[in-house]
C-alpha cells in the first residue's frame, strides 16, 4: 500500500491552524519556561489594509478623546482590521473614561495576546479574576498567557479554574488538551477530550484536536473513524494521514519550533467575555 509523501512544512503549519483552537487558553509547551519567550519582542504583525471608514474613526477618537463610544467604535474596527495595538489603546481609553468591567478587561487582555504583549496581558486578565473571581474567561485567559509564556504549570492550574466555573465549555477543555498534549503528557490530554469522541454536542474543532492526540498516540483506526464524523470515508483516511504527519514532526520538533510555530497571536480565538468596547 502506497502512502502519500509525507505533508510539506507549509502544509502543517496550514493544518496546525486549522486545529489548534486559542480561545479561553491554548498551546503551551514542556520545559519552555527556559527557552526565549518567542513573542516576548515581537513585533506587532503588519495587519491587513483597513477599510477606508478607520480613518473616519480614528479621526473621531482623536477630536473627542473623552467620547467613551468614539474609542470603543475604534476599538472595534481597530480589532477587526487586525490592529491589535491600536486597538488594545482605544479599548484602554473607553476604561480610563468609563471603568473596569470583567468583560471589557478579558477582552483587552485577549488584543494584548494579539499584539504580543504577554505582561499587559497577563495584568488585564488578573485584573478581570480581581473583579470577578469566577470569571471563565479571566481564568481562560491567563491560562493562555502562561501557555504563551511557557508555564505549563500555571496553565494548567489556570485551566482547572477556568473549568471548574464553565465545565462544559468545550474550547476551554480543547485547549487544556492541547496545552498537554504538546507537553507530551498524552495520556491526560486524552482524557480531557475524551468526551468528544462519545457526545453529540462537541464541536468539530474539539474533535479534530482529539484526533490530532489521538494520532500522536498511534492509534490510527480511531482517528479515521472519528474524523469520518465530519468527512467521507476517502477525505477521512486521507487527512488523518496528514494528522499523523503533524503529530510525527510534533514528536521530534524542538521545544522552540513547536512555540514558533503552534503560540501566535493569530490563533487566539473566542475568550469567554460578554458585550462589546462600549457597554
Amino acid at each position: 500500500m502506497r502512502h502519500p509523501s509525507p505533508a510539506s512544512p507549509q502544509r502543517l503549519r496550514g493544518l496546525a491552524r486549522t486545529l489548534l483552537v486559542a480561545s479561553a487558553c491554548v498551546l503551551a509547551v514542556a520545559g519552555c519556561a527556559r527557552l526565549p519567550n518567542p513573542l516576548a519582542a515581537r513585533p506587532q504583525a503588519a495587519a491587513v489594509p483597513a477599510p477606508q471608514p478607520i480613518d473616519a474613526l480614528r479621526a473621531a477618537a482623536q477630536a473627542s478623546p473623552q467620547d467613551r463610544f468614539a474609542q470603543a467604535r475604534l476599538a472595534d474596527a481597530a480589532e477587526a482590521a487586525g490592529f491589535h495595538a491600536e486597538a488594545s489603546a482605544a479599548l484602554q481609553r473607553v476604561i480610563d473614561i468609563d471603568g473596569s468591567t470583567p468583560e471589557r478587561l478579558v477582552r483587552l487582555g485577549t488584543m494584548h495576546l494579539r499584539a504580543g504583549n504577554l505582561a499587559a496581558g497577563e495584568a488585564a486578565f488578573a485584573g478581570a479574576r480581581a473583579l470577578a473571581p469566577r470569571h471563565a474567561g479571566a481564568a481562560a485567559g491567563l491560562a493562555l498567557t502562561f501557555d504563551m509564556a511557557g508555564d505549563t504549570a500555571r496553565a494548567q492550574e489556570a485551566y482547572r479554574q477556568a473549568r471548574t466555573v464553565a465545565p462544559n465549555d468545550w474550547t476551554i477543555r480543547s485547549n487544556q488538551a492541547v496545552s498537554l498534549l504538546l507537553a507530551k503528557r498524552l495520556p491526560e490530554a486524552e482524557r480531557t477530550l475524551a468526551p468528544a469522541e462519545r457526545e453529540a454536542d462537541a464541536p468539530q474543532r474539539a474533535r479534530h484536536n482529539l484526533a490530532l492526540i489521538l494520532a500522536a498516540r498511534g492509534e490510527h483506526a480511531r482517528v479515521v473513524r472519528l474524523l469520518r464524523r465530519d468527512a467521507a470515508g476517502t477525505d477521512a483516511e486521507a487527512l488523518a494521514l496528514e494528522f499523523r504527519s503533524f503529530a510525527e514532526w510534533l514528536a521530534t520538533a524542538s521545544e522552540a519550533e513547536a512555540s514558533a510555530l503552534l503560540l501566535q497571536p493569530a490563533t487566539l480565538r473566542a475568550i469567554p467575555r460578554e458585550g462589546g468596547a462600549g457597554n
